[in-house]
């Protein structure tokens, strides 16, 4: 008696083939919309934290007394219309040092406030007290930040 071989195809059909190309298909496009968001919210942070940077970095130098001398941070000055820059002296317009921080994705700062930031030497004591609002220009999103710096020179974001 000859035994005879039966087999049995293996496979998928054509149905469930379909349905996870379907799946793999929205979740690619979910994932494509969640990174254009999270694209446009790290950048909205990385210029708010250029900005943080700036005044870390002249309140330490005032605190430090470098070159005897105050320091601060002039925010989007008429000479560099998308940069923050750091100097030193007691005011951006009389001083001589300074340090210019580009941006690279366009935000605005709020109408009340200042052009510039100084710290007293020694002290680090802000002679501004108050909020710096920053917004994202995004016509699609409007992410907005407030950094608020106390008459301590403390730097709250």
């Amino acid at each position: 008696m000859a035994l005879l071989k039966t087999s049995t195809a293996r496979g998928f059909t054509l149905i469930e083939i379909l349905l996870v190309i379907g799946l793999f298909a929205i979740l690619g496009a979910m994932a494509l919309f969640t990174d254009f968001t999270s694209y446009r919210g790290d950048a909205f942070r990385s210029e708010q934290n250029k900005l943080v940077v700036a005044l870390q970095s002249a309140r330490a130098d005032a605190f430090n007394n470098v070159d005897q001398e105050r320091h601060g941070v002039a925010i989007f000055p008429s000479d560099h219309p998308a940069s923050f820059v750091i100097f030193e002296g007691d005011s951006y317009a009389s001083s001589t040092s300074r340090s210019v921080i580009d941006t690279s994705y366009p935000i605005a700062i709020g109408s009340s406030s200042p052009g510039e930031i100084i710290f007293k030497q020694l002290s680090a004591d802000s002679i501004y007290a108050g909020e710096v609002s920053v917004t994202l220009i995004d016509s699609a999103r409007n992410f907005s930040s407030v950094i608020t710096i106390n008459h301590e020179g403390a730097i709250n974001y």
